[in-house]
């Protein structure tokens, strides 16, 4: 079992190092947060499609294509079906390089955008307030003169501390 946390490693360049910030490759939180959409795009498949985000020889080499599909489809299997604290490291490494014989500087620059999308998401929630009580809270925003809705929640939260304070008072 692993003591250390995963240092995902940095992505090898095809052509030479960037200008600006250097990627990195996947961290274990992110290999299951993405394992959905690496499993669709490690296809030999979508290399026909967007020639660009994928290396020449997985492009052409269809028996390469599969072997490589293989072990990142099984190790994504593994790593998402293990709590994060059970995934080994040489499991991560491995897959890690994988993906650098699949993907293009292009084609990985794209993947870490879209996680970056899919951690966003992950972040937010969303529920549904009945007519009424949208209403309701606008006018507490017009009233306290609050401009997003997170600050009203943050003021009736505040407001529910106090309340709370004041019965514990007058309990004791």
């Amino acid at each position: 079992m692993p003591t250390q946390k995963y240092v995902p490693p940095q992505w090898q360049y095809d052509y030479g190092d960037p200008k600006g910030k250097r990627m990195r490759l996947l961290s274990i939180d992110e290999a299951k947060l993405a394992s959905n959409l690496l499993s669709k795009h490690i296809r030999f498949s979508n290399g026909s499609i967007q020639p660009e985000r994928y290396k020449p020889n997985f492009r052409k080499h269809m028996d390469y294509a599969d072997k490589i599909w293989l072990s990142v489809s099984r190790a994504i299997r593994n790593i998402s079906s293990l709590p994060e604290n059970d995934v080994h490291h040489h499991e991560m490494d491995s897959l890690n390089q994988d993906l650098q014989l699949i993907f293009s500087d292009a084609g990985w620059r794209w993947i870490r955008k879209e996680i970056s999308q899919l951690k966003k998401r992950e972040k937010k929630y969303r529920f549904e307030l009945s007519a009424d009580l949208t209403d309701q809270i606008k006018a507490i925003m017009v009233r306290e003169g609050l401009k997003k809705f997170d600050d009203v929640i943050d003021f009736l939260i505040q407001y529910d501390k106090e309340e709370q304070f004041k019965l514990k008072k007058q309990q004791n």
